[in-house]
């Protein structure tokens, strides 16, 4: 009798911590939310710097996407607006609009061109070798192919910079990968044979912005973050 008593009693425990979490959870996504909500309602009511208020309404949507989902299957893009809609992210940019706000055939403006150049600064790394402070990352080319509109071909180049008191050090790769204007992601492979590969997402409402990645290309796990700026 007492061992089921005491068993009683830590399942009321775990209860109780699993609904503080929950409780925290939904506090957390009701202020995302509100905040959400009064920039859009900025927005609406200011033609004055309405073009730094989108981004942070888009900023923000990013991160409520984040947290609780954007409601669209993997390989699927968010047509947003006050009807959600999903279709395929193939169909993203093939000049139809298969959306019925059109939001799909809004998105083939990428941030990225030929020439351009992002540093990224270290936030975490838990896994490269060299532990970089710098990334910088320089598009080598970029190409959208016309029979695969959905997605462009890039060429890059990356130098990883560390610096000490007694010298710095600095070491080149080059790769190639690709574009996702549905995604706004840009993947690319593994320049060494670590498994390593580098992603940025522009999800900062900004696109002189994005969050760069170090992923494992076989498990697709996070292992470094570095925040990458347009130069």
């Amino acid at each position: 009798m007492r061992g089921l008593l005491v068993f009683v009693a830590l399942v009321a425990v775990a209860a109780a911590a699993v609904r503080v979490r929950l409780d925290s959870q939904e506090v957390r996504l009701n202020k995302l939310t509100a905040r959400f909500q009064r920039l859009s309602d900025s927005v609406d009511s200011s033609a004055g710097g309405a073009s730094a208020s989108v981004g942070k309404v888009e900023a923000l949507n990013y991160r409520l996407d984040d947290a609780v989902g954007d409601g669209c299957a993997k390989g699927q893009f968010q047509c947003g607006g006050s009807v959600r809609q999903c279709v395929s992210l193939i169909s993203v940019c093939d000049g139809t609009s298969n959306c019925v706000n059109g939001a799909d055939e809004e998105v083939c403006d990428s941030p990225l061109a030929a020439g351009s150049s992002w540093v990224g600064t270290t936030v975490y790394d838990y896994c490269t070798r060299r532990k970089p402070e710098t990334i910088t990352l320089v598009i080598n080319s970029f190409e959208t192919k016309p029979y695969f509109t959905n997605k462009a071909y890039v060429g890059a180049s990356f130098m990883l910079s560390t610096a000490d008191d007694d010298e710095s050090e600095s070491v080149f790769f080059i790769s190639e990968g690709t574009y996702c204007y549905g995604c706004r992601l840009l993947s690319t492979n593994p320049p060494e044979s670590d498994d390593l590969g580098l992603t940025c997402k522009f999800d900062q409402g900004d696109d002189s912005k994005c969050t760069g990645y170090i992923v494992r290309q076989a498990t697709q796990e996070k292992c470094a973050k570095f925040a990458f700026v347009k130069q």
